[in-house]
């Protein structure tokens, strides 16, 4: 059970970091986030200093006013989201239609060859 309680801290800690690094790369205060949100300038301070872990529907909240992903504030700000995927799709994004296959076919290539160098290894 200590060790529970551990891990929350430490999970409040880093949101609390990354609240308080997406506030200040938005431009706001405490109290500007605070009044965006309807609640009180401690309630952001508690969230930032890691003494409480925001609920869910604050942290979409705080994302929202803060202009950045959900899952880069849930991720504690390491400006990687949760889902590799989703990050070299959005890489992706800006080439063309036959780059984009060269990209897609060069990955595949490269997958299958650190499988066969790493035989025994299981998807993450």
């Amino acid at each position: 059970m200590k060790a529970s309680a551990t891990q929350e801290g430490a999970f409040a800690k880093r949101i609390g970091q990354a609240l308080a690094r997406a506030r200040l790369d938005a431009d706001l205060t405490q109290e500007q986030a605070a009044e965006a949100l309807g609640v009180n300038t401690e309630t952001i301070s508690r969230f930032e200093r890691g003494h409480t872990a925001p609920p869910l529907f604050r942290l979409f909240e705080l994302a929202d006013v803060y202009g950045v992903p959900p899952e880069t504030l849930i991720a504690g700000g390491e400006g990687r989201s949760l889902d590799p995927a989703r990050d070299v799709t959005a890489l992706m994004g800006n080439l063309s239609h036959g780059d984009r296959e060269f990209v897609r076919e060069w990955v595949a290539a490269m997958c299958e060859r650190l499988a066969k160098a790493r035989p025994g290894t299981t998807k993450r």
